[in-house]
């Protein structure tokens, strides 16, 4: 993943753990793993970059419009299959990890829609 394919992923965990209004520990700690795994390749500090994804993130769930915007705009920078299957893995495996609801299935669901190369 290049750096703004990253980016893009890390925004859209940070809006994935809102999805249901509940952020769990088990969550917090595979968002974090995420981040890990995934690196950072930038002069702009990935802390002060994980406390903007989270604030765009809240304000990006404050509607149901301004998440489906905000996760069609994130999606664009995955313009391959293969990109867009490991974004759908790694959220997947984020949302499942503490049981999943209704609200994380239809994030999950605006998601899928918005990487229309791997389909349902």
């Amino acid at each position: 993943m290049n750096q703004p394919q990253r980016e893009a992923l890390f925004d859209i965990l940070s809006l994935s753990i809102y999805a249901d209004a509940h952020i769990s520990l088990t969550e917090d700690r595979l968002l974090e793993s995420a981040f890990v795994a995934e690196g950072w390749d930038s002069k702009y500090p990935k802390s002060l970059f994980i406390e903007e994804s989270l604030a765009r993130a809240r304000e990006a769930a404050e509607s149901d419009d301004a998440m489906f915007d905000y996760i069609n705009e994130k999606a664009q920078v995955f313009t391959t299959k293969t990109a867009q299957k490991e974004v759908l893995g790694v959220v997947k495996n984020i949302l499942k990890s503490d049981g999943e609801t209704h609200e994380e299935n239809e994030f999950y669901n605006l998601l899928v829609q918005a990487l229309p190369k791997v389909g349902k």
